[in-house]
């Protein structure tokens, strides 16, 4: 969900960009180490203790076998990863290991990890050198003061009424607690214009559309691939990532965005990174 904190787990660790990695939502968890090894941990803010003492996120960290990691519930964000050097050794499927519980598909069995799982990954024996993220690169993990979203509108935008289109910018939505990793549901005032005859359309992440309720959902990494609701066009998807970590009640609104803006700053972060999203 928050790509940028799952790349810099891995990238702290000399990983693949795409290595396997833990999302953890909302904290929660707690694992015993049973070898020596070193982990990263970036994302939420889970008050994350290594035998009981507080241990830094955004950094890699060195366990010893018999320790154990404790992630509290976050205290603000929604989504902490945790990498391991090499990345999870996992089942992967059309070469992801990606999974969606929602489905039952691949990726650790199509489910949340169970009590007493064993985790395997891929180079536990590698040396990894002390490495953090700059403070000044280290995003917040919530926005509780609110988020801006830039939006690209797209070809159905003409088609809502200039009322709607101004409601659209001018109104302050909010994050509905319905949001989840398909979609991030907003709550506001109605849009009810929109075209009226829709064939069902591509989706990708980012796309704003508005459902049978009247108001605004933006898609995230889980969405379905056709949608065949009025879309308002697309949002930035490097601001996906701090929408992710957006709890319910976040205040958000739309702005509209600059594509020679957008195309700059994806390409900084693929250079960065060393990665291309499809």
């Amino acid at each position: 969900m928050d790509q940028r904190a799952y790349l810099w787990a891995n990238r702290l660790l000399g990983n693949d960009p795409g290595a396997a990695a833990l999302e953890v939502t909302l904290g929660g968890l707690t694992l015993r180490f049973a070898v020596e090894t070193v982990f990263a941990l970036t994302g939420a803010d889970c008050a994350a203790t290594l035998d009981g003492f507080a241990t830094d996120a955004w950094r890699t960290v060195r366990a010893r076998p018999g320790q154990v990691l404790r992630l509290a519930y976050s205290r603000t964000g929604m989504r902490a990863y945790l990498a391991f050097p090499g990345g999870l050794d996992t089942d992967r499927a059309f070469d992801s290991a990606s999974s969606v519980a929602r489905d039952g598909l691949p990726g650790r069995l199509g489910r949340p990890l169970l009590e007493d799982e064993a985790l395997r990954w891929a180079a536990p024996d590698r040396v990894c050198p002390k490495r953090y993220v700059p403070p000044h690169l280290v995003p917040p993990p919530g926005a509780a003061s609110g988020l801006t979203l830039p939006l690209i509108t797209g070809y159905e935008w003409p088609e809502f009424s200039e009322a709607d289109r101004g409601r659209v910018f001018a109104a302050e939505w909010t994050v509905d607690s319905a949001s989840d990793r398909t979609a991030m549901r907003l709550n506001g005032p109605a849009l009810a214009s929109g075209p009226r005859a829709l064939d069902s359309s591509p989706l990708v992440d980012g796309t704003v559309q508005v459902t049978g309720d009247s108001r605004p959902l933006v898609f995230m990494r889980d969405r379905p691939t056709i949608g065949g609701y009025p879309k308002l066009g697309g949002v930035d998807p490097i601001v996906l990532d701090a929408l992710a970590q957006a709890r319910p009640g976040t205040p958000v609104r739309f702005v509209p965005a600059d594509l020679g803006t957008i195309r700059r700053a994806m390409a900084r972060r693929e250079a960065f990174f060393r990665v291309h999203w499809p």
